[in-house]
């Protein structure tokens, strides 16, 4: 129904140092288009684009793809699904924004703002990509949201207790787990944190939900989280 997820955004003032810090961790760059008019960046991996942002409403959202944008807001409306707004017309760029139960933005777009590398690294220097989770302080609320958009999830205890949403890399995780969004990655060695220093990411402290796995934590310039876990 929300169509191909497209990328997930995120906002800096800086969109050029984000962006370059993740081709320095093995993202590859992606061509942009013009459709935006502020900067903006995309690099990716098997699995997920990042979106860098210079102009933004939200600091992160999750941003999807789909022809017909219209006829989208039409069956969300039908199954009551709340729009929280939407651009939609002959002479404009057509797109839609909902939320998530977690208060996350959910952006759907007619067209792609960007074209894929050529070659998509399957590991990074924080290994590969396993998904992106989201703090959730209601399961059911969310597997209730996402049912009704025609995408079930289901029960995960790996790493921790939360839901995945069936053909997606996005997970949700318990906010008792961690209160903030976090890029999940799986690595046959853990980085140090003198390597994550002179990548320009910060360290952060290991969490007390993952004291039975080995693991470390790091925060992107724009704070948002990373934890990379050994061996999945």
């Amino acid at each position: 129904m929300l169509g191909r997820f497209l990328e997930l955004a995120l906002a800096s003032a800086d969109t050029g140092e984000v962006w370059q810090q993740y081709q320095k961790l093995g993202f590859a760059p992606a061509e942009t288009g013009d459709i935006w008019s502020h900067a903006y960046g995309v690099v990716a991996c098997q699995g997920l684009a990042i979106g860098v942002h210079a102009v933004a409403d939200e600091t992160m959202s999750l941003v999807f793809v789909r022809p017909d944008v219209a006829a989208l807001h039409r069956e969300l409306v039908s199954r009551g699904v709340e729009v929280e707004h939407a651009q939609l017309g002959s002479d404009v760029f057509n797109e839609l924004t909902l939320r998530e139960p977690g208060g996350m933005a959910i952006r759907v777009l007619e067209a792609r703002s960007f074209s894929p590398p050529l070659e998509l690294p399957e590991q990074t220097a924080l290994g590969r990509f396993a998904s992106l989770s989201l703090p959730c302080a209601d399961m059911e609320e969310a597997a209730a949201f996402w049912a009704r958009l025609d995408m079930p999830t289901e029960p995960i205890a790996d790493p921790w207790e939360g839901l995945a949403v069936a053909g997606t890399r996005l997970a949700y995780h318990t906010r008792r787990s961690l209160p903030d969004p976090a890029l999940l990655f799986c690595s046959s060695v853990l980085p140090d944190a003198r390597w994550l220093k002179e990548t320009g990411l910060k360290t952060g402290k290991s969490l007390p939900v993952l004291r039975q796995r080995e693991h470390s934590a790091a925060r992107d310039p724009t704070e948002l989280a990373a934890i990379v876990l050994l061996t999945c």
